[in-house]
């Protein structure tokens, strides 16, 4: 009988211990928030490659569109309608041979002639064309020594780089050739435009004692926008203006002379 009553009493003590279990508060540790929420991602099966030293350089900024005009050769033509400028050499018969500084003597020029060519028995007639393009700075009639004769000017912009430096053209200075001892009057006037490979005249023997038809080339550099109304030496008719105008061009300085073959050396 004892031991049921035993019994009995510690079973109503086990579950009076539950009950006091279960109302014991859940405790909060002050403000500590709650662990956040973590969403986990698959890791894609594409694996990145171990990246290389190049990979680690960085590319070059895109340069930008350049805005320069690719440099255009300037057009230069054969000062004779019948030969080509790579056939100029072989009829050079008489070559630039300069003087001293200041004097008028020996050839600031070079001049082509020849006895036969093709059909022709001597280079009389045949056209003189512009070498380049340009505004005329004289054209004249039978004026010792040159003759008939045309001055073309050609300013610095309209010249490629490549002759600029050549023959050392500075701003403010043009480039001038001169055609000399034309069979005729010329076919241009002062101020007019002429494009390269135009036709100014005819080759002649125009001039101071002139006994063999050529063309006389000479080229120039000099200020820019000259103009030489007439220009006249050698002849006791020349005027003052005329023989100014001579020595300007000659003699001066002002209007330095070189090798016009240089223009056509390749």
């Amino acid at each position: 009988m004892r031991s049921y009553l035993l019994l009995i009493i510690l079973m109503l003590c086990l579950l009076a211990c539950e009950a006091a279990v279960d109302n014991v508060p859940t405790t909060v540790f002050g403000d500590i928030p709650p662990p956040p929420t973590i969403t986990w991602n698959p890791v894609s099966s594409t694996l990145t490659p171990t990246p290389t030293v190049q990979d680690l350089i960085l590319p070059a900024s895109p340069s930008p569109t350049s805005s320069i005009t690719p440099e255009v050769p300037c057009r230069l033509c054969s000062p004779l309608a019948e030969h080509e400028i790579t056939e100029l050499s072989e009829i050079v018969s008489d070559p630039y041979d300069p003087p001293s500084p200041g004097k008028d003597d020996r050839h600031q020029g070079v001049d082509f002639a020849y006895y036969r060519s093709g059909e022709r028995a001597s280079i009389e007639g045949e056209g003189i064309r512009a070498i380049l393009p340009g505004q005329v700075a004289s054209s004249m009639n039978d004026r010792l020594p040159y003759g008939n004769m045309l001055i073309i000017e050609t300013h610095r912009s309209d010249l490629p780089p490549g002759i600029i430096r050549a023959v050392d053209i500075h701003p403010g200075e043009s480039l001038y050739h001169l055609y000399a001892h034309l069979a005729a009057s010329p076919q241009v006037a002062v101020g007019d435009w002429v494009d390269c490979g135009q036709l100014l005249g005819e080759v002649g023997k125009t001039g101071y004692n002139i006994p063999v038809p050529h063309l006389h080339l000479e080229t120039r550099i000099g200020p820019a926008d000259a103009v030489f109304e007439s220009m006249a030496f050698y002849d006791t008719r020349a005027t003052e203006y005329e023989m100014y105008n001579y020595r300007l061009w000659r003699m001066s300085g002002e209007f330095r002379h070189f090798d016009p073959m240089i223009l056509f050396d390749d």
